[in-house]
């Protein structure tokens, strides 16, 4: 039942029989009301032969100052039925999170709560983002969206200071598998004008028997309206080009052109999975800014708003997904 469950329910733990060459992380993003506190909060596992052991990565977006702290395996538990986990006394599910971390000059502690929940939708064949590239049981790397959009309730204590996050927006997604891909770039934004709207982007270069292929999967949601955008869906990328911190994508399928544009801001150092092993530094930002378009075929605006606190990642030879098209 664990095997079906976790198919169609990809925000639980993926990695029950998994020993080695393995990682699995969640990403939690907060922003308060006033977006003058902006964190990620991942949690998650690292397994190989010679290291097992559970993480908390921690991301300041507006220092940029990162921290990585290490926990035995045996403080890592879980539930098979759904999301919930917990890395000795931190505790993590859809509906927010509970944090004790004291570090040399990085001390987190309290309670975010997600109410207004805005899950990712799912079909039988459609079980999360990835299509139905999530019934392929070698792929590299897997990726779930498990909360699009919501609202936070809460306090955390940072550095001795008592930081009000409610009335502020989350986010919630995750990874895992074997390895990041060797080239990739991830953008989400949920902090627009408009309100419970979200946009995430993502395409990787894809390991594909003993080729590869460049992966895209990409969604906005505004209102009641979602629109989808991925390889499996026959959208292509028309455009993409990365000139002087401005990232300039346009993704178009058979009804509709989407139009990205981001300034990308600085970032914190995180640490990415290789053969399971949590050893490659990535850059992120969550204080970029996108301006998004989307129109149909024949040029009519369906949606356009600006966004902030977009979080941005460009990793490996991300110049190599460039066109001109």
């Amino acid at each position: 039942m664990y095997l079906i469950n976790r198919i169609f329910n990809p925000e639980i733990y993926q990695g029950r029989y998994r020993r080695r060459g393995y990682f699995e992380g969640w990403y939690f993003k907060i922003i308060d009301k006033n977006a003058k506190n902006i964190y990620a909060v991942i949690p998650g596992v690292s397994k190989t032969k010679s290291d097992k052991h559970a993480f908390i990565q921690i991301i300041d977006g507006v220092s940029g100052k990162t921290l990585y702290k290490r926990f035995s395996i045996s403080d890592f538990s879980y539930s098979v039925k759904d999301f919930h986990i917990s890395i000795k006394d931190n505790h993590f599910d859809r509906n927010g999170f509970s944090i004790n971390i004291k570090d040399e000059g990085f001390n987190l502690r309290g309670k975010i709560g997600y109410t207004e929940v805005v899950p990712f939708p799912k079909t039988i064949f459609n079980p999360g983002i990835m299509g139905p590239f999530s019934f392929i049981p070698f792929m590299e790397c897997y990726h779930g969206i498990v909360n699009i959009h919501c609202e936070i309730e809460g306090f955390l204590c940072i550095n001795g200071k008592d930081t009000d996050f409610t009335g502020g927006y989350g986010y919630l997604e995750k990874d895992w598998g074997t390895s990041f891909p060797k080239s990739w770039i991830w953008l989400q934004c949920n902090h627009f004008k408009s309100e419970n709207t979200c946009l995430m982007f993502s395409i990787a270069s894809i390991p594909w028997l003993t080729s590869s292929f460049d992966g895209l999967i990409s969604f906005l949601k505004f209102g009641d309206d979602f629109f989808r955008f991925a390889t499996y869906t026959g959208a292509k990328i028309k455009k993409l080009s990365y000139v002087n911190n401005i990232l300039e994508i346009v993704v178009e399928d058979s009804k509709n052109i989407l139009s990205i544009k981001a300034s990308v801001a600085r970032g914190g150092v995180l640490k990415a999975p290789k053969n399971g092993m949590m050893d490659i530094d990535i850059t992120e930002s969550i204080t970029s800014q996108v301006d998004v378009i989307l129109q149909d075929k024949k040029g009519n605006i369906i949606f356009s708003d600006k966004g902030n606190n977009t979080g941005l990642e460009l990793a490996g030879d991300f110049l190599q997904f460039e066109t001109e098209n």
